[in-house]
């Protein structure tokens, strides 16, 4: 946010004074900390002629000084907090050493015999955009953010997308977590940045997406809609084409006009350029119309959202040769494959991989046919099959792990694999699909830490009302105490369909060091066993997905992890509001909370800018029969005066595009004033960040502190 110099020094003037007996403050558990005032002034709302109250609406302006000295004076306050424990030094020296893997690449794309992704080598700010020519060429930097920043904070490479011959590179960037992604191009032979440049291409509430034309000439590319007074909306995106070369002024209009608000794409084109697939969906964790076009054609609609295809802007299938393959689950919540060849629609397509037992996630065209991502309760495998769906091989995939790379060369053969886990680290394996067998790149992902001693298990929960088993993995120290002590943190996310998979995380290794237990658990509201598991835990009934973490938090208690007094649990984004669900109906089965960038006014949401989209997913208060539920749901509504709530640290970023940060603001503000207990319920508002994504090294290694620092301080 702007302001002049003057008013900053009144605002810090401000936040100092409210804090200055909160300074030096240490590990106090039994001592409830000097919080700063905070004024009610209530506003009430009427609903279908429900009443409802609302003491903290001002904090939702971020730009009255008032809110920015109170957030000034919480992050104050709160950092005071964890700079001030004990272990606040040694956590961070440990998670900075441990966050210096070697030098990590994702994101690959092989184009014409040329390798493209994403590059970082920590301490490194942002990822550098990378080609080399064959696996075994010289990396060459196409865009490096540190060298673009002229000695400010460096843009993040959000997107990005090589041409269909392997010449040029699209990408976007954004600053300070605004998402508000800016469009540019790279030659990839000379690393030299073309003219061209698109601003508001994408990011936040709408994502962008790309598609090639065949001669690699021009793309089609999202814009948001310029405003009359000359800004830019964020929503109501449409498709433009751009000619390189031209003034972007004059790109042309290609398809989107008359669709929602809330229109989200994601485009898939066959690897000559010659058919476009479009997928668009009206909101978050809802199916896609998909569009075909063919050449220069128009985007005509072969599948509809009762096709149960795609989901929330992301691809809904792939193109294999000139014939469009996509992932439905209309007849079966696991999904299968239906061929669309140019001409027809889904109705008249012909399924080629029917469904299994597993989750089709995804597909990528590989030399004499595909390959899919597959889950199984959030566990990653993957299958070979012919392109006209004969199966071929079941790639030897390790248990406990998720797919992390998977990209082809049709003209060299080449086929890359990755995978990692809780205990290995990302690594490229080349893919033979005539032995079905994965052999070392060299390409690899290192740890300074040593994991040998770290185990990974899965089980199984009966939930509570006893219609499923949650899958929840727990990994930790070989040694760790099974005396129901051990400081343990749960996370779950639960929401939109997405699919929570083993992941690796290198600083892991400082907690299971301390003797603690992370637990990962699959909880119905996302998509690890298909469609009715997202459903299950959806508007009127998004309070299973709380109930399925509790049930995880008593399984652990009473197999000898953490008990109600050990554990702790986070979540981010939606698993902010699930942790906002948890903390308020289930207060006493967890010892503290660590909840980022979340929702919990449900009532308020939807008037934010990202809001209109998750309606889908957590419904409109404009409905009178889904208010009613809406209301019971709400976290920010049930905090009850008088009770006793768990320790709780929330954080949001200034610039957040997805969750607006007063929704932090409010709940932290009604728990600080409403909660009985000691235990300590803190708020950091980080500047120059947004929801997360494009976080900078150093801005990681802070976060990952803090939240483990006050895991530590609490659990133990």
């Amino acid at each position: 946010m702007s302001s002049s110099p003057s008013r900053d020094f009144r605002i810090i003037l401000i936040a100092c004074a409210t804090l200055v007996a909160a300074t030096s403050l240490s590990a106090a558990p039994l001592q409830r900390l000097p919080y700063p005032h905070t004024r009610i002034s209530i506003v009430t709302d009427t609903y279908f002629g429900h009443k409802v109250s609302d003491p903290y609406r001002w904090l939702e302006n971020g730009n009255d000084p008032a809110v920015i000295a109170w957030a000034a004076a919480q992050t104050k306050l709160a950092t005071s907090y964890l700079h001030g424990q004990p272990t606040y030094d040694s956590y961070r020296r440990r998670i900075a050493q441990l966050s210096r893997t070697s030098t990590e690449r994702f994101g690959l794309v092989i184009r014409r015999g040329r390798y493209f992704y994403l590059r970082e080598t920590p301490p490194q700010p942002q990822a550098q955009l990378i080609v080399r020519d064959g696996l075994l060429g010289t990396e060459r930097v196409l865009f490096d953010p540190q060298s673009a920043a002229a000695g400010s904070a460096p843009p993040a490479i959000e997107t990005y997308m090589p041409a269909p011959d392997g010449s040029k590179v699209a990408f976007t960037t954004q600053l300070g977590g605004s998402e508000n992604e800016t469009l540019h191009f790279v030659d990839a032979s000379t690393g030299k940045l073309l003219p061209d440049e698109i601003p508001h291409v994408g990011g936040g509430t709408s994502p962008t997406a790309l598609a090639w034309d065949g001669d690699s000439q021009g793309l089609i590319h999202t814009l948001f809609p310029k405003n009359a007074d000359g800004t830019y909306a964020t929503g109501g995106i449409l498709l433009w084409h751009h000619a390189l070369g031209t003034d972007p002024s004059t790109d042309t209009y290609v398809f989107g006009k008359g669709l929602s608000q809330r229109a989200e794409y994601a485009l898939t084109s066959s690897l000559d350029g010659k058919d476009i697939a479009a997928f668009e969906t009206d909101g978050d964790g809802v199916h896609a119309s998909a569009y075909l076009r063919h050449g220069s054609g128009d985007f005509t609609l072969v599948a509809s959202p009762d096709d149960a295809i795609g989901s929330s802007g992301e691809l809904g299938g792939r193109f294999v040769g000139n014939t469009l393959y996509v992932i439905s689950k209309k007849r079966d919540s696991r999904g299968e494959i239906v061929a669309i060849s140019p001409g027809q629609t889904f109705a008249t397509g012909k399924v080629v991989v029917p469904a299994s037992s597993v989750v089709i996630q995804g597909l990528e065209e590989v030399p004499g046919g595909f390959i899919t991502l597959d889950v199984d309760g959030g566990d990653g495998s993957a299958r070979l099959f012919a392109a006209d769906g004969t199966p071929r091989a079941t790639l030897p995939i390790p248990k406990i792990s998720s797919i992390s790379a998977l990209a082809s060369d049709l003209k060299s053969g080449v086929v890359i694999v990755g995978y990692e886990n809780y205990t290995t680290p990302d690594k490229w394996l080349a893919y033979s699909t005539a032995n079905n067998t994965l052999s070392p790149t060299g390409i690899a992902v290192t740890s300074p830490g040593d994991f040998s001693n770290t185990i990974a298990e899965r089980v199984f929960v009966p939930s509570l009302d006893g219609k499923v088993k949650i899958p929840l993995e727990i990994v930790h120290a070989k040694n760790v105490k099974t005396d129901g002590t051990a400081p343990t943190i749960l996370t779950a996310y639960g929401a939109y369909g997405i699919i929570s998979s083993p992941f690796f995380n290198p600083t892991n290794l400082a907690w299971f060091e301390h003797g603690g237990v992370f637990a990962q658990a699959m909880i119905r509201g996302g998509g690890e066993y298909g469609e009715a598991w997202h459903l299950a835990a959806q508007h009127a009934t998004k309070t299973v997905s709380s109930d399925d973490v509790a049930a995880c938090a008593i399984w652990l208690g009473s197999h000898g992890y953490g008990n109600a007094r050990h554990i702790g649990i986070v979540g981010g984004s939606a698993g902010g509001f699930l942790m906002g669900l948890a903390l308020t109906r289930n207060p006493n089965l967890y010892r503290a909370v660590v909840s980022e960038v979340g929702i919990y006014d449900l009532l308020r949401v939807e008037l934010t800018p990202n809001g209109a989209y998750n309606t889908p997913e957590f419904g409109t208060v404009k409905d009178p029969a889904q208010f009613p539920w809406m209301l019971a749901q709400s976290p920010y509504h049930h905090v009850v005066r008088g009770r006793a709530y768990p320790a709780i640290l929330m954080t949001t970023g200034e610039n957040d595009p997805r969750v607006e940060p007063y929704m932090s603001r409010k709940m932290i503000a009604r728990l600080q004033t409403d909660a009985s207990g000691p235990y300590p319920i803190l708020l950091i508002q980080r500047s120059g960040q947004g929801h997360g994504i494009g976080n900078s090294f150093d801005q990681r290694v802070e976060q990952g502190t803090d939240t483990f620092v006050f895991f530590d301080s609490q659990l133990r």
